[in-house]
């Protein structure tokens, strides 16, 4: 028997509307994408392709329904990880600045600003603010220097973005 195939978790999608021919960068596998259209809260922005016809990043539009997404996964999900919980615990009534998981920074050095998530309000006891996370609008999903955002591999936020409904199994 054979391994089971993985399909990419960031898929590119050509869409013909009325408005003309869109270019999206989707957080969806292209399976699913068929069977049940693209979900507007998995596509992470759209895109002009280059004279070759791929990814232009200079072009990339970040889709704002992709975003909210993020930001209510963030606070949904992320905020309660062990990893953030005792980060926030050494930090009391300060802010905790989350990082791109590709960010290769050094410890004593601070991260590029395309690099930094956002961040959680932490309280008096060190514990996350609930609903409190701020997306940094200067952060890049696509930085030339570094290549895709870490978190466009993560699969528990694809599953988050994606769940499978009870008709779907």
């Amino acid at each position: 028997m054979s391994e089971p195939s993985t399909l990419p978790l960031l898929n590119i999608f050509v869409v013909d509307t009325d408005e003309g021919r869109n270019h999206l960068i989707a957080f969806l596998d292209p399976v699913r994408a068929g069977a049940e259209g693209i979900n507007t809260r998995s596509v992470v922005g759209g895109f002009t392709p280059d004279a070759g016809g791929d990814f232009d990043g200079s072009t990339f539009r970040v889709n704002p329904e992709f975003l909210a997404a993020f930001v209510d996964y963030m606070n949904d999900q992320a905020a309660g990880t062990d990893e953030l919980k005792d980060q926030a615990a050494e930090i009391r009534s300060d802010w905790l600045y989350v990082l791109d998981p590709r960010n290769q920074s050094p410890e004593q050095e601070d991260p590029p600003a395309s690099d930094v998530l956002g961040c959680f309000a932490v309280d008096d006891v060190g514990q996350i603010v609930p609903s409190s996370f701020q997306y940094n609008a200067q952060h890049l999903w696509f930085r030339p220097e570094s290549g895709v955002s870490g978190l466009l591999n993560d699969r528990r936020l694809f599953d988050w973005l994606n769940p499978i409904r009870p008709s779907d199994s």
